[in-house]
């Protein structure tokens, strides 16, 4: 069992820091911080102040909703996969199924994170691909600030756990 909450701890961390600085995507439907709906990552209030800090015109919002509906269906029946695949998971762990079954479960929901990964990927380079040179390198310091901002984070995080 230990094995599957790492691998599931794994997946998620690597997810997490696959998403590039700022933009990040969440699937409609799917919730971020604190429960917050997210949407796709170019709606609400994190990318409402992305697009404020890049000075985002219409044409390249426009493009960007263009490039969201295009892809929705197919990314409502990934999520719908995913969901299958993680109930299918949860009934095997709970009726007590071989270690074979919830192996090939595993490899199922893994492909489907990487499935994700990629199309998150694109979704940041359809991003980025509409942005002046300028906007470009606004969103390179943004991301340095919040990577060191992380750092700092995560340094008092190490502390704290080495006084405990």
């Amino acid at each position: 069992m230990n094995k599957w909450k790492a691998l599931a701890g794994s997946l998620i961390i690597g997810s997490a820091l696959a998403t590039s600085g700022m933009v990040m995507a969440f699937p409609d439907g799917d919730h971020g911080p604190r429960g917050h709906h997210m949407g796709d990552f170019d709606k609400g209030p994190m990318f409402e102040r992305l697009a404020d800090e890049l000075d985002l015109t219409e044409g390249q919002l426009a493009q960007l909703k263009a490039n969201r509906e295009a892809n929705k269906e197919t990314r409502k029946a990934d999520r719908e996969a995913m969901r299958e695949v993680h109930q299918q998971l949860r009934d095997a762990i709970e009726s007590g199924a071989d270690q074979a079954t919830l192996d090939s479960l595993g490899t199922k929901l893994g492909q489907l994170e990487v499935k994700k990964m990629q199309g998150m990927h694109e979704q940041r380079l359809q991003f980025e691909a509409i942005l002046t040179p300028e906007q470009k390198t606004k969103l390179e310091e943004l991301k340095a600030k919040r990577e060191a901002r992380h750092e700092k984070r995560m340094q008092r995080w190490k502390d704290k756990q080495s006084e405990e």
